[in-house]
């Protein structure tokens, strides 16, 4: 029997709400802190598990694309906060979410770096399909 857990969080003007769900302890949850000149200039440490659900409520969102444009980073427009990364994969929006976002950040297990631009198209797409869960309301 696992245990579901639920995590609520806001950007930092509270235009957007992010309410996870998910079925790992969140300190089995690593934030992934990304190296590529894009995360640096918008820092971010993002969690994600296959069985991670995602809501995203709130206003109007804007997206930004970079490197090799499969992926949608999601922010919030009024104070430009990351909420999201997110793909279609296999007709469904699978991302990960900004655990900056979360007041809890310290239940989180240690964040790690990571070098996604080292991967090609199709291994990025394969890990995330493995790693991030479903995003919804963007």
């Amino acid at each position: 029997m696992f245990k579901q857990n639920t995590i609520q969080g806001t950007c930092n003007c509270g235009q957007w709400q992010v309410n996870v769900s998910v079925e790992k302890s969140l300190d089995d949850l690593n934030p992934r802190i990304c190296d590529c000149d894009y995360c640096k200039a918008h820092p971010s440490a993002v969690i994600s598990d296959s069985s991670m659900k995602i809501d995203l409520v709130g206003g109007k969102a804007i997206f930004d694309q970079n490197g090799d444009r499969l992926a949608k980073f999601y922010r919030c427009e009024r104070c430009g906060d990351l909420l999201a990364v997110g793909c279609f994969i296999g007709g469904v929006l699978r991302g990960a979410v900004n655990s900056n976002l979360f007041g809890a950040i310290n239940h989180f297990g240690e964040p790690i770096e990571i070098q996604p631009r080292l991967l090609n198209s199709d291994e990025k797409l394969e890990r995330w399909g493995r790693l991030w869960g479903v995003l919804n309301g963007v």
